[in-house]
């Protein structure tokens, strides 16, 4: 039995990760922002066009005391994932709004840019 070879990286789909956050009335958990985000997409692109857009709200990313987090979506759809997380307007039981931060190519790079953290690589 052969191993699963992995997919080479000109092969591999493009990615982009929004960072965003959540400003509302009251302080909200992170199933409430991903169920928000995911109904917010499903209506505005249909569920063809969310399977294509391949976004994901990242729950390990998402900090509950800041209310801001990131989300992964292909390359291709960033605008269309922005303009559906621009939509929303409540969270929960609140009312919210979601603001884009920013869009970057790798976590790293969205958490150092719009959430202000440092890696030991930026005091060399």
């Amino acid at each position: 039995m052969s191993d699963l070879k992995t997919i080479p990286p000109t092969l591999r789909d493009k990615k982009r990760y929004i960072a965003y956050e959540v400003i509302s009335e009251s302080k909200v958990d992170f199933d409430s922002v991903s169920n928000a985000i995911w109904y917010s997409i499903i209506n505005f692109l249909g569920e063809k066009g969310a399977a294509e857009a391949d976004a994901w709200v990242i729950k390990n990313a998402y900090d509950a005391s800041k209310q801001i987090g990131i989300l992964k979506c292909s390359h291709t759809d960033v605008e269309n994932v922005r303009a559906a997380m621009a939509l929303v307007q409540k969270v929960g039981e609140s009312r919210a709004i979601v603001r884009v931060l920013g869009i970057s190519g790798t976590i790293k790079a969205a958490r150092n840019k719009f959430f202000g953290e440092k890696d030991l690589m930026s005091y060399v």
